[in-house]
């Protein structure tokens, strides 16, 4: 859908009355299109009885060729010119298939402030509005996106106009222009706002902000030289940066808003021009962030502690980077990362990006690269043994290049608790394949073993009526409580006989090892097979009987049956880390949520699926909360 806007228009209202001072673009030699349907194509056709019937529907039109039409100078000022009681609120306004919005602002008000209004004389302008005409058809927060640009140059504006009278000044070089265009005789005619493009800084700014729009959709201009306006259109940027697809606004926030301490960020665009493009008064923060080498192979939290900085705010400056298309969201790059080739990945030969990646990579083919991932495939897979480190970092860095350009998508491993429908046999979905999760099941990113801000929220342990002994600095989001079982099989397939002794004995050695106080190894355990898991929450609960309360808590009688009967539960510790983690197994947490929210071992976590295989399921897909600003409406 095309987001451009189709006009900009400035009205003031002082007093003289209301009128028109700018708009841009400002061709008048389109006309205004009418269609009627049933039309008769000649005075001389035959009128049919069925043409007498049916009543002529006409529809009109204010768009050609991109641009506002059928609208005169006039009707506009009369228009946008608004009362005084519409001022400093949002304006719409739809006619035909146009939909204008903007924010009046209103001068010579109480919000003028005091020491202003002191030093000089009351304004002659009453208030004056900024106009976006767009198309009717925009989804509702295009419209907020424009609205907000129109608020913030009228912002500006008026603060300028406090300072310098900066409106005012400008508005009678427009005028001027009107009248000199007027006296000008008829076979030298010229656009007036031709001449206020010549004259009229405000006029330059309102023109750049148009094409801007068009272009890049960021909008970066300084009103007056003094005032800094910036703005990012994020249904454009977005469009052209990701999948090329329009993108929803909504979406991207609430992506935003599920970033996790294990993700990083991969700049889209290369560091020296996004350091360049900082204006001088740009956040420290931000320039130490950017300074980090290898961010994408390092988690937040890492981040955080390499740039001296909080998580909060490394996460605000990613949310940043990532609104204005500067940057993606990732999970850290590592060789048991497993990718896949994305359904928007382009195929079409000679492309553009064929002869970007060939003159990054010299002697390599975009679709040769490609068609390696054609099936999940993990990093250390495409690694060759006898490879040099040179053509292992070449590898490395091809697929960095295919993330950023949204061909390639990691698949994250996910794990299911889906009893048998019998004694024997088990199931197998997705991608996953038969037997044991190998050292490639899931990913294990680069960390250092520092603590989570208390800002940052962790799940909850499994419920237990008994007292939970966890960090203070996480309190567990009431949402996270509740997981929808999956459907079990029903009664009649399953067996209720009681668990053997030997099993309650298990049972018992495990609720009384959960009594102790965890050992330094249990909560020092932040180092994986290749690399250390997010430090996270290490749950430690006391009370004999906290095994069996967990599991009934977390699960139905007929699961926690099968489970039990499952040769793994006659290990205490087994059923203990079972029981700690079951309330993750529904399919909703990845392998390396696991990892960071119980500060496990990815080692430990996979030998453990593999025990209570005849009840676990896995499969592989990608990870939502990442993708969901890639989404459209």
């Amino acid at each position: 859908m095309d987001v451009n806007p189709l006009c900009v228009i400035l009205v003031k209202n002082g007093s003289r009355g209301d009128q028109l001072l700018f708009r841009y673009p400002y061709t008048t030699d389109i006309t205004l299109h009418t269609e009627s349907k049933n039309k008769r194509p000649t005075p001389y056709s035959l009128i049919t009885e069925d043409t007498i019937q049916k009543s002529q529907v006409s529809r009109t039109s204010n768009i050609a060729n991109g641009k506002l039409v059928g609208f005169s100078d006039k009707v506009m000022s009369n228009l946008f010119a608004v009362k005084i009681e519409l001022c400093d609120s949002k304006f719409e306004l739809k006619v035909n298939d146009v939909r204008f919005v903007g924010h009046p602002i209103r001068l010579n008000s109480a919000s003028a402030p005091a020491r202003t209004k002191t030093q000089r004389k009351l304004s002659s302008i009453i208030l004056f509005h900024i106009v976006f005409a767009l198309k009717a058809n925009l989804n509702h927060d295009v419209v907020n996106c424009y609205h907000d640009l129109s608020m913030r140059l009228g912002l500006a504006l008026r603060h300028e106009e406090y300072r310098c009278q900066f409106l005012s000044t400008q508005a009678k070089l427009m005028l001027s222009a009107h009248d000199d265009a007027s006296q000008l005789p008829e076979d030298g005619q010229v656009s007036p706002f031709q001449l206020i493009l010549d004259r009229s800084l405000l006029a330059r700014h309102l023109k750049q902000s148009y094409d801007e729009l068009c272009g890049s959709g960021i909008v970066q201009l300084r009103v007056n030289n003094w005032i800094e306006v910036s703005f990012c259109l994020p249904q454009k940027v977005h469009c052209s940066l990701v999948t090329g697809l329009p993108v929803d606004c909504e979406g991207l926030v609430d992506g935003l808003r599920n970033l996790k301490p294990y993700h990083t960020f991969l700049l889209l665009v290369s560091k020296a021009d996004l350091m360049c493009s900082l204006p001088p008064d740009s956040s420290q923060a931000l320039w130490r962030l950017l300074q980090v080498e290898e961010s994408h192979l390092m988690p937040f939290f890492t981040l955080a502690a390499d740039a001296d900085l909080t998580l909060n705010q490394v996460l605000m400056l990613v949310g940043h980077l990532v609104y204005w298309g500067k940057a993606t969201i990732i999970y850290p790059v590592c060789s048991t990362n497993i990718y896949v080739l994305s359904h928007n990945a382009p195929t079409i030969l000679n492309s553009q990006l064929c002869e970007s990646f060939q003159e990054q990579f010299p002697g390599s083919s975009l679709h040769a690269a490609m068609a390696e991932f054609s099936m999940p495939t993990s990093l250390s897979d495409k690694t060759k043994p006898i490879d040099s480190p040179l053509q292992q970092q070449e590898q490395v860095e091809q697929i960095v290049w295919l993330l950023k350009h949204g061909i390639l998508q990691q698949l994250h491993t996910y794990v299911y608790l889906t009893p048998p429908p019998s004694r024997t046999g088990s199931r197998e979905l997705g991608w996953c394949g038969g037997g044991q999760l190998g050292s490639h099941g899931t990913s294990s990113p680069a960390s250092t073993s520092i603590h989570t801000p208390t800002t940052v929220h962790e799940p909850p342990p499994p419920p237990t009526p008994t007292t939970v002994h966890e960090p203070s600095s996480h309190p567990p989001p009431s949402s996270l409580h509740h997981h929808d079982p999956l459907p079990h099989p029903p009664p009649s397939s399953l067996h209720h006989d009681p668990p053997p002794p030997s099993q309650l004995q298990a049972l018992h050695h495990a609720a009384v090892q959960l009594s102790h106080p965890p050992s330094e190894s249990d909560l020092g355990s932040v180092c994986s097979d290749e690399r250390s898991p997010s430090p996270g929450v290490t749950v430690g609960v006391t009370g004999e009987d906290s095994v069996v309360r967990t599991l009934d808590a977390t699960l139905t009688p007929a699961e926690r049956e099968l489970v039990m009967k499952v040769e793994a539960a006659c290990n205490p510790d087994d059923l203990k880390l079972f029981a700690k983690l079951c309330i993750y197994f529904r399919g909703k947490h990845h392998l390396e949520e696991m990892m960071y929210r119980v500060n496990l071992r990815r080692s430990q976590l996979l030998h453990l699926i593999d025990k209570f295989r005849p009840v676990l399921l896995t499969c592989q897909h990608i990870d939502p909360s990442i993708t969901l600003y890639t989404h459209t409406k």
